[in-house]
């Protein structure tokens, strides 16, 4: 049962032709054609326009009127339909936007549907069947099943019968003037969408909805379909594809292992017919489109989580990377910081390629931006508007800019994604128990070498297996049961994002917001800072991966009083975000403590970078310092995180002080101990790395003290 605006509906009865599919003008196109070689004369359009709606019987009386008493009007259709459905096997059936998204609402409102159809039931079972949606509808009723066609209302109260409902419990949907009648007739909740013919005034007074589109009649409905809550892990994806493409901008970690699933999941209603990513990875690539398939792992629940519909196209090709941006609706930016400059042309000519695709015409794209930064937003829109600018003149790319929708986002998921020589080792696995499978031999040992990148001959050898699978790839095959790992991912399931797109109000995944400044900040500090400052200290330790580094008591214990602290000094900043805090906080520390996979050198990267002022690590410091707040844990994170660079010979040990003095100096302003702090810091510094002081002393200090 749905409440519709002042109804209360049972059932959805549909017309086919030009309501569901745009097959009219095709229709019209095969019976010229058919008219034409048969009796040599084009059928007019003012007689196929006087024909929509009716049946088959009512239009040939109207040609006999019109073309003479032995017009083979029986042939002529039977001709035209050969050519409809010639055309329709090799070209599908022209599905109206936003039919699937329609169908599978009310379907999962609880209405039974059917099918009130003027065409044949052979016509409409093959259309139905071959545009997937046969079953949405507990019944067809066809013109060849009554004796009375449209504006006739037998078929709309027979269709009303057999689902065991009366008419008037029905929405009933048409586009064709002698339809609506027939649905008028039949007393049904009329719904009218504009096909070929504009309605007229009658159709107007008949109709109880009129919409131009089916997508004006989706966004009604929107408003009375429930909004289904946060998915659970094991939830499946939606069965039912809608007409829409999506782009993952970078089939990194965050992009394969996180995003991919958030667009499968889509509104939990129907997810999009197609996902696009991109990758300079030509493994990774190669494997997925070679399986058609890839899967994302949740250790702690031993759950691989299946993602497909997925095409990965090459970053390099300009034109499959413009033509992703020329085709989606949705786009989601998943680049490290340091790629934005140089992918920012290339967004820069998929957007212009997209004005000009359209003819100039506004087609807006939502782009998610996932960049891990506070103020991502604006960094990002100024580098493409400077990319825009060296491609066009400022006017236009100002005006490009300025059509799409840019959304900040916060992601909390924790993914890393395999190495190439993981990758290679899983392939070489997976293509040893096809082998033996096939030929029921045994094969060599795995190469178990656990470096990164790929020898030739590694590299030569996975394109041999992945070649050999992808040939062999058969439905019902072992194959299809080999799912192909790519990425290990904690279990957090929310996404904040900006509310600034109309397309995100029914994401499933989404949690949209509108001050996402705020949750950047957070999520800056309470996760990627502390993260980063776990991860340091780990390797410090010589541990691999944060999972196993938080079996060590010392790793846990400075985990929990970086939470605490970092906690406090978000609390003084952000104190209507409290509550979230401790949720946050305590998410994190599960998400930490099954990590496994995620390896301690990826989450401590580039450390420089995280200790810049303001950001993850000094960010915090700066504002327990601000209001006197306990700082100690956060201070030895900063100081691990130079030791740590050093140490990874990411920089000199006097290239690492110049930078603690830099961005000291800039927070000089703010806290009073600029002098006092950077000469203790830089001491501690050169005494970790002299080996003057063991890291296990220096994290026995009371550094508190110190500074009092």
């Amino acid at each position: 049962m749905l409440e519709f605006k002042n109804h209360i509906v049972h059932g959805a009865i549909f017309d086919m032709d030009g309501t569901m599919f745009d097959t009219e003008r095709l229709r019209f196109q095969t019976l010229q054609q058919a008219s034409l070689e048969l009796i040599g004369v084009e059928f007019s359009k003012d007689y196929l326009m006087q024909c929509l709606g009716l049946s088959a019987r009512s239009a040939e009386q109207l040609a006999k009127e019109r073309y003479g008493q032995d017009v083979p009007y029986a042939e002529i259709r039977q001709r035209a339909d050969v050519l409809e459905l010639e055309h329709v096997r090799h070209h599908g059936v022209p599905v109206k936007n936003g039919l699937f998204q329609v169908l599978e609402r009310l379907r999962k409102a609880g209405l039974k549907m059917a099918v009130a159809t003027s065409s044949r039931r052979a016509i409409a079972e093959e259309y139905l069947i071959n545009a997937n949606i046969y079953k949405f509808f507990d019944v067809l009723v066809c013109g060849d099943e009554v004796r009375q066609g449209k504006p006739h209302p037998e078929i709309f109260m027979t269709a009303a019968q057999k689902i065991n409902l009366s008419p008037s419990q029905c929405l009933m949907f048409e586009d064709s003037e002698n339809g609506l009648r027939s649905a008028f007739n039949a007393r049904g909740i009329t719904v009218l969408f504009k096909d070929i013919k504009t309605p007229n005034d009658t159709m107007r007074a008949q109709a109880q909805h009129y919409y131009e589109t089916v997508e004006g009649f989706l966004a009604d409905l929107d408003q009375y379909v429930p909004i289904l809550p946060m998915p659970e892990l094991h939830t499946p994806f939606p069965q039912t594809l809608n007409q829409l493409t999506v782009g993952i901008h970078g089939f990194g970690a965050i992009g394969g292992g996180y995003l991919a699933q958030v667009l499968s999941h889509w509104d939990g209603y129907t997810r999009p017919r197609k996902i696009i990513a991109s990758t300079r990875n030509a493994l990774y690539q190669s494997a997925v489109n070679a399986f058609g398939t890839y899967s994302i792992r949740y250790g702690q629940n031993s759950f691989d989580q299946r993602i497909e519909n997925m095409s990965v196209i090459d970053a390099h090709d300009h034109d499959q990377m413009q033509n992703m941006y020329i085709e989606s609706s949705l786009i989601a930016l998943c680049l490290p910081e340091g790629a934005l400059i140089s992918e920012s042309d290339t967004i820069a000519q998929g957007l212009y390629a997209r004005y000009l695709a359209y003819d100039q015409m506004d087609q807006p794209l939502t782009l998610l931006i996932v960049l891990n930064k506070v103020g991502a937003k604006q960094l990002v829109m100024q580098q493409i508007l400077n990319s825009l600018k060296s491609i066009t003149d400022e006017k236009t790319a100002q005006h490009i800019l300025g059509q799409h929708y840019f959304c900040d986002t916060v992601v909390n998921r924790m993914v890393s994604k395999l190495s190439d020589q993981k990758l290679y080792r899983q392939l070489r696995i997976k293509y040893n128990m096809f082998k033996q499978y096939q030929l029921d031999e045994d094969l060599s040992v795995v190469d178990l070498d656990d470096s990164t990148a790929l020898n030739a001959d590694q590299e030569y050898q996975a394109g041999v297996y992945i070649e050999d699978l992808r040939r062999n790839f058969q439905p019902s095959h072992i194959l299809q049961s080999m799912d192909l790992i790519l990425f290990n991912a904690e279990t957090d399931m929310p996404i904040y994002v900006e509310n600034n797109s109309p397309l995100l109000a029914k994401m499933r995944q989404m949690i949209l917001v509108d001050d996402i400044a705020s949750i950047q900040l957070i999520k800056n500090r309470l996760w990627n800072g502390i993260h980063a400052m776990i991860a340091w200290y780990a390797s410090l330790r010589g541990h691999q991966t944060i999972g196993v580094a938080l079996s060590d008591p010392t790793v846990k214990k400075f985990m929990q009083q970086l939470l605490g602290q970092v906690k406090q000094g978000l609390g003084c900043q952000l104190p209507q975000h409290v509550r979230e805090l401790d949720r946050l906080a305590q998410s994190f520390a599960e998400s930490c403590a099954s990590a496994y996979q995620d390896p301690c050198a990826r989450v401590g990267r580039d450390p420089l970078r995280k200790l810049e002022q303001d950001e993850r690590v000094l960010g915090s410091l700066t504002s327990l310092l601000q209001y006197s707040l306990p700082f100690e844990a956060v201070l030895k994170g900063a100081v691990l995180g130079y030791v740590y660079a050093i140490e990874q010979s990411e920089c000199e040990p006097m290239q690492a002080l110049i930078h603690l003095q830099t961005q000291l100096r800039h927070m000089a302003e703010n806290i009073y101990q600029y002098e006092q702090l950077f000469d203790e810091m830089s001491q501690l510094i050169n005494q970790l790395i002299s080996g003057e002081m063991p890291l296990q002393q220096f994290m026995q200090m009371d550094l508190q003290q110190v500074f009092s």
